[in-house]
């Protein structure tokens, strides 16, 4: 240990310290020292003073002695003399009756409290030195076991010498206290000796990388050791090889003075960088955007930016990405064949897999909706297709698919920001749309025919007879709330059903059928036609006062109401209390009513959506529909059952074109009187069903021509989209009424990626037969496992089942398992199922494709999963997972057969 030659102020001050953290109440130090005190006998740091004298004389000690000081002051007695050269007198008057060395390292092993300090220290006399430098004013913390080693020292000199504060000293702590450019200047601007002591100690914790990166930082102007780190993703990217090698030499040249880095390394400096930018994400968005940006700009300088889309973080590269996805939909629009389905689902991948996706949730949605329309493309390609050679088919298809079909590729209406997406959205649009058209022509065609002729039959549920034929079976059961969401289009209905039926509501089906049937608008599609006819119960044009006569006297609804009340209708002034937008009193008081049978509401959100001229991309739930939320809300508290159902449909205005017409043929939006021949885009209808005057008029079959003034949307016409109403029947409880069962999920094939567009054809409905003892019973098909006589009949899986499957069923770790699993568990059946679905997928589907494939209601498939999961999960392994955000179901098949010990 070495001593100082002259002793500073802040030496004798670390000393002084030292010793009163023993002798807390000494005021007089004696300090041995070869060097002399030259300055000012009185000191003052801070709030300390101090007199200080130099003594070369056992005479000057005692006169230094003698002289007088405030108690408050320390006073410190410096000399070259040993201790045996005082006299008695001397020594029993100065702290522990000796002196006191100027030694660093002896100072700063008293003031750690410590024995012995670690020899990876002592060998750099300037640690000592900066330590007594920057003491705290609360002093330092004991020495863990006495032993001061390097794991106490640096953190701290790190944390007073250039501020990085962190409990682990790894890359990723280094790069993001490389973000503060204070900090940075501080390392740039510190000794030498320091600098090359940070970059032994962080090597040592972080690995070789922390040199690279502190030999770049130490030339920094401006803090882009992170940008750098997320351009080496790019540069050293496996996929960039052989393609990138000049940029790489300007990166070199700019900031590793022309030395090449590992790759090795710059990789690992690219995944610490991503982690910190990661962590910026949330926390501190502007950092976080200037970081990525600045890469960006980077990139562009070194003439990188082409292949900016190997970057998870780039903006510049998800961009890119975006532009393939463009690119691939304009493609698969023009040509189907030119671009595989595989090539479109890495594209997606790819965009999914971006760290600005997680903010991008609506234009995600989109492409994912584009995809959607490119299988159905596919589908319809690969299958040919033939036309519906009945009107109930054509109806039935618009409601089993065509509403999704218009549900995705209206949502392609926004575009995107990206020129090369919009394009490609544009005319994937046009090629869906085209097809559509072909459709809707072919619908009218039939619809015409039908009205026409007069016909019935029960494929079909015109608008008028939906009270008779499904509410008042319901009403007969118990409690029922109609909701009528007026101008709700079977696209609107599919996505407010989505969420609906996720998690609160189970869609139930009309007894001996597996889905329920569409609705018929009345004709012209319009309220005052279609509404009017849906609330009275008979084919009628009125007004809301006609509706709530009609409905409070509907004949059926009246029977099963109790004596003086009658069923209740609201509308939309009556839904709310006065001025505001909670749901009325009136109505929560009905809907709460053991004694109101029958509650109405009409819902006008999507009519008077239609009424804006400017387009909207509106996400159609119960958030965007508050009113319906609230109304659901309460009907789920008194357990009543649901009736959602349109009274007709829309279109949306898309280059929608207007046609004038005289002033004798006015009709509607969509309709006009049958004067003259109608157009190559209209159609003639007439029958008893067409409730204007002399029951026929004219009306498009196209959704691209209107006769009135430009609107957000459109109905009267006699496209699907317009006549086709929706009906859905929701209960929250597991008691359906007598008949009804749980709908398995309703979505086409094409719809869900995981699920194979040649799935086994549907079984026929089964005939439940009605029960004479009581309106309701406990459902049968609450649960795949318990299945009764009553529940229609299950299929068996398309695929043959693993043999791993049977060897895990007969497994004696399986039936302990199951022993423990409690009770209710699902039987070996749809265990078989269940895996063999999810193995057929490579592990993993999503939620709806998987009860799709299981046959399985949806908001029934969370509960079956949490059973299946106490039993294969064993000792807590995630072997079968469930992720919420991604909304898909994981399994992982080699944790199982390593869990249930099964052979590979």
């Amino acid at each position: 240990m070495s001593s100082l030659k002259a002793p500073s102020l802040k030496q004798i001050k670390a000393q002084v310290a030292a010793i009163r953290r023993k002798r807390p109440h000494d005021r007089v130090i004696g300090i041995h020292s070869t060097g002399r005190w030259e300055r000012d006998t009185v000191q003052v740091d801070g709030t300390e003073s101090f007199v200080i004298h130099q003594c070369d004389s056992p005479l000057a000690f005692r006169l230094a002695l003698r002289e007088p000081v405030d108690e408050t002051v320390t006073k410190v007695l410096i000399t070259d003399l040993e201790d045996q050269d005082l006299g008695d007198d001397i020594l029993v008057r100065i702290a522990a009756r000796r002196l006191f060395p100027i030694d660093s390292w002896q100072i700063v092993r008293t003031l750690f409290d410590a024995h012995a300090i670690d020899p990876r220290l002592t060998r750099h006399p300037w640690i000592a030195e900066m330590l007594l430098d920057s003491i705290p004013q609360d002093g330092y913390p004991t020495a863990r076991g006495r032993f001061l080693d390097s794991e106490t020292v640096w953190p701290l000199l790190l944390e007073q010498m250039i501020d990085l504060r962190t409990e682990t000293s790894d890359l990723t702590a280094i790069l993001q206290w490389s973000l503060n450019l204070t900090a940075v200047q501080k390392y740039q601007q510190a000794p030498k000796e320091f600098q090359e002591g940070v970059v032994e100690w962080l090597t040592e914790k972080a690995g070789p990388v922390a040199a690279v990166v502190l030999q770049v930082i130490e030339h920094l102007e401006r803090p882009d050791a992170v940008p750098i780190g997320l351009v080496a993703g790019v540069l050293y990217h496996p996929d960039a090889r052989g393609k990138l090698e000049k940029a790489t030499g300007k990166l070199e040249e700019r900031f590793f003075k022309g030395q090449s880095p590992k790759s090795e390394a710059m990789l690992r400096w690219n995944a610490a960088a991503t982690e910190v930018v990661r962590g910026l994400m949330h926390s501190a968005d502007k950092q976080w955007r200037q970081t990525v940006q600045r890469a960006d700009t980077l990139l562009k300088e070194i003439q990188a930016e082409s292949l900016a889309w190997l970057s998870d973080v780039s903006l510049t590269g998800f961009e890119q990405r975006l532009v393939r996805m463009g690119d691939l939909f304009a493609r698969a629009a023009k040509d189907e064949q030119s671009v595989s389905l595989e090539e479109i689902s890495r594209a997606y991948e790819q965009v999914r897999r971006h760290d600005q996706s997680a903010s991008e949730a609506d234009r995600l949605e989109r492409i994912d909706m584009g995809i959607r329309l490119v299988r159905w493309l596919r589908e319809r390609q690969q299958t040919s297709q033939s036309r519906p050679d009945s009107f109930a088919s054509a109806a039935e298809a618009h409601l089993r698919e065509g509403g999704f079909v218009d549900w995705a590729r209206l949502r392609l209406r926004s575009g995107d920001p990206v020129r090369q997406l919009a394009e490609g959205y544009s005319l994937l649009f046009e090629r869906v749309r085209k097809q559509r058209e072909q459709e809707s022509r072919q619908f009218a065609k039939l619809l015409a025919d039908w009205t026409t002729a007069g016909s019935t039959g029960n494929a079909v549920i015109p608008v008028e007879n939906i009270l008779d034929e499904i509410v008042t079976p319901l009403a007969a059961a118990g409690p029922v709330l109609v909701v009528v969401v007026d101008g709700m289009s079977v696209a609107v209905f599919r996505e407010l059903l989505a969420v609906l039926t996720r998690y609160e509501w189970a869609s139930l089906a009309e007894p001996g059928r597996r889905y329920n049937r569409p609705g018929l608008a009345a004709i012209p599609s319009v309220t005052e036609f279609s509404r009017t006819s849906l609330l009275c119960g008979q084919l009628a044009q009125g007004t809301q006062y006609d509706e709530k006569i009609g409905f409070s006297k509907h004949p059926g609804l009246v029977t099963h109401s109790r004596n003086g009340v009658p069923p209740v209708l609201f509308h939309k002034a009556e839904l709310h209390e006065s001025g505001g937008t909670d749901l009325s009193a009136d109505i929560r008081k009905k809907i709460a009513s053991s004694h109101q049978r029958v509650v109405g509401a009409v819902v006008n959100a999507v009519d008077d959506n239609l009424l804006k001229g400017e387009q909207i991309d509106t996400r159609w739930s119960r958030d965007i529909i508050p009113v319906l939320s609230a109304l659901m809300h309460e009907a789920r508290g008194q357990r009543r059952t649901v009736v959602l159902v349109s009274d007709h449909g829309h279109i949306l205005d898309y280059q929608v074109q207007g046609r004038s017409i005289p002033e004798k043929q006015a009709g509607g939006e969509r309709w006009r009187q049958p004067a003259g021949e109608p157009e190559q885009d209209e159609l003639a209808v007439k029958g008893s069903r067409v409730l204007t005057a002399g029951h026929q008029l004219i009306a498009p079959w196209t959704e691209q021509l209107r006769y009135g003034m430009k609107k957000g949307g459109y109905h009267g016409g006699l496209n699907p989209q317009e006549m086709i109403v929706p009906i859905a029947v929701l209960s929250c409880t597991e008691e359906v009424p007598e008949g009804w069962t749980e709908q398995p999920i309703e979505t086409p094939a094409w719809w869900d990626e995981n699920t194979p567009t040649n799935a086994a054809a549907e079984p026929q409905p089964t005939t439940v037969k009605p029960s004479k003892k009581k309106p309701i019973k406990k459902k049968p098909v609450a649960t795949l496992f318990e299945i009764e006589d009553e529940q229609p009949a299950v299929p068996e899986p398309a695929s043959k089942s693993p043999d791993w499957i049977a060897d895990l069923l007969a497994s004696s770790i399986f039936a302990e398992q199951k022993q423990m699993g409690g009770r209710g568990l699902p039987d070996d059946d749809t265990f078989t199922r269940l895996l063999t679905a999810l193995d057929s997928r490579g592990g993993k589907m999503t939620s709806a494709a998987l009860a799709r494939t299981l046959e399985f209601p949806p908001i029934r498939l969370p509960g079956l999963l949490a059973k299946a999961e106490r039993v294969l999960n064993v000792d807590g392994y995630s072997i079968l997972h469930r992720d919420d955000t991604s909304d898909t179901v994981e399994l992982n098949r080699n944790l199982l057969l390593t869990q249930f010990e099964l052979g590979q």
